[in-house]
């Protein structure tokens, strides 16, 4: 007997309330495979265009070839139907317009910080080929989205450019950056444990380094996926929990923003006592695990300070008790930690800090108070060291669910599966970027012909998303490789005698000189574009 006819037998075996109800939920399944069929579809072509990026046929067609979220006309333009979406930015006297949708173009978004040069111009080359190669993937998006016009279809690449159709213009011009939303970060480090510690310390009161660790740690915790758990840790003279639970919570919206509005009442005073911060941490991990509260999966502790150590045990007594705790963890309940730190200013004492993540196989990563763009490079370390696993052993085709989100344009409710994208041509897989498709919940009610409420769809993401551990196995010249990405030479602990990663892992064009400075097809006056 095949297996839809299995399916319908056990289906008419209930009654005809759980008959409705099982149907919906095998529906609801096959809705969900098939956009991660999709998706991974759309990431296998994603890696495909990047080995063709630096041709120099395609760096020719890549100027003035695309088209800018804000100051572009699109060529194709159509009123969406009022019923599908709105835009409440777009007001004429009280009423709400539909939005012009181009459905046979897409459209680039790039970070004010990014578009530094004339007309709104990229001027970094990382960002401009990374322009130039999701460019490549045009003719597929185009293709996928107008065979199926339910699923938006985007790519955020790991340079903080992103590339989405239909084309649309954008309500907030130059804020949006795709390394900071939940699906890329979810794609890219999979389920985890995060525990952040930050540094509350007197010390912390010179130049922007308490602005600094807020806004970082701000950062980390509104990337995060209810797929993820997390704590935060503040210390000083001694360190404490913060929030009303022990141990890691689940990063559900509510408590996200509960936790950031702790975040941004921290105060600094006191010494600064590395050791029972660490220690801190390592409890907060523990106690959920012992509780069945974990995710199970690997774990990452971000430890976020300005100087070295003033109060409690030394820096030898703070390593030892750090791989001991690590050593426990692996030996008692298989989870993997890896220690992240984080040296905040320009004038912060780096050399305990550096230390401490040479010593335990993590990473350091010195954060510049003074440039635009250099905490959200220095905070990805820790995601690009996960998703340097995931494009390995046994987890080429991970992808991971968000929990349902107001979408910006319309304000509508959706969800969306994403996954990451490499170029596995080098070792380790060289993170490029995720590629992600998205659908309106009451899509998946039509196609239901029931009502959905997003707890019912919640647990069945949260489901999918944690099924599956992403393993976590690096050498120790991959994980060389990887400092030297984060933090350049500086970064680097000196364990490994491979100095051919360096050449590895660059995304430089050789033909520098044939990327274009000019890639917008046209940039009209914002005055210009009209809503209808």
């Amino acid at each position: 007997m095949c297996l839809s006819l299995l399916l319908v037998s056990w289906i008419l075996l209930k009654s005809p309330v759980e008959q409705v109800e099982a149907a919906s939920k095998i529906e609801l399944e096959s809705i969900l495979s098939e956009m991660e069929v999709s998706v991974l579809a759309f990431r296998d072509h994603i890696e495909r265009v990047y080995q063709s990026r630096c041709d120099p046929a395609a760096l020719a067609e890549c100027a003035k070839g695309n088209f800018d979220d804000c100051s572009s006309i699109y060529p194709h333009s159509q009123c969406m139907d009022v019923t599908r979406l709105i835009d409440s930015a777009c007001n004429n006297d009280g009423n709400n317009c539909n939005v012009l949708w181009d459905k046979n173009q897409t459209t680039v978004m790039i970070p004010d910080e990014l578009a530094d040069g004339p007309m709104g111009n990229p001027t970094d080359p990382r960002v401009i080929e990374s322009v130039c190669h999701s460019r490549l993937a045009e003719p597929f998006m185009v293709e996928k989205y107008n065979h199926n016009n339910a699923h938006r279809m985007y790519f955020g690449s790991s340079a903080g450019v992103f590339r989405i159709i239909p084309a649309h213009h954008s309500v907030e011009c130059g804020s949006f950056d795709p390394r900071r939303r939940p699906w890329f970060v979810a794609a890219s480090s999979g389920p985890k444990d995060v525990v952040l510690v930050i540094d509350v310390s007197g010390s912390m009161d010179k130049g922007r380094r308490m602005e600094l660790a807020k806004e970082a740690a701000s950062t980390i915790v509104e990337t995060l996926s209810v797929a993820d758990r997390f704590a935060i840790i503040a210390f000083s003279d001694v360190a404490s929990q913060i929030g009303e639970e022990e141990g890691l919570i689940v990063a559900t919206d509510e408590n996200k923003k509960m936790m950031m509005e702790q975040i941004t009442s921290l105060t600094h005073s006191g010494g600064t006592n590395f050791y029972d911060a660490f220690k801190a941490a390592f409890d907060a991990i523990e106690r959920t695990i012992k509780d069945e509260l974990t995710t199970g999966c690997n774990a990452a502790i971000l430890f976020m300070t300005d100087g070295t150590i003033s109060t409690g045990p030394g820096e030898d007594e703070t390593i030892s008790l750090v791989n001991q705790r690590i050593e426990n963890l692996k030996t008692n309940f298989n989870q993997t930690t890896t220690i992240f730190t984080y040296s905040l200013g320009q004038e912060a004492d780096d050399s305990v800090t550096k230390r401490l993540a040479c010593e335990t196989n993590g990473i350091w990563t010195p954060v510049d108070d003074l440039a635009d763009d250099d905490l959200i490079r220095a905070m990805s370390s820790y995601y690009k060291l996960f998703a340097s696993g995931l494009g390995q052993g046994g987890n080429e085709d991970w992808s991971a669910w968000v929990d349902p989100y107001r979408f910006v344009l319309g304000g509508k409710m959706g969800t969306g599966v994403s996954a990451p994208a490499y170029d596995r041509s080098v070792s380790p897989p060289l993170f490029l970027g995720v590629a992600a498709v998205d659908m309106l919940i009451e899509d998946f009610e039509k196609a239901l012909g029931a009502t959905v409420s997003s707890s019912t769809v919640l647990e069945k993401l949260v489901l999918r998303s944690t099924l599956r551990c992403p393993r976590i196995d690096l050498s120790l010249c991959e994980l060389e490789a990887l400092r030297f990405i984060g933090g350049g030479e500086s970064s680097q602990c000196g364990v490994c005698n491979d100095t051919g990663y360096d050449s590895t892992v660059t995304t430089e064009c050789p033909n520098q000189s044939d990327l274009p400075s000019d890639i917008w097809n046209n940039t009209e006056s914002k005055s210009q574009i009209t809503f209808s």
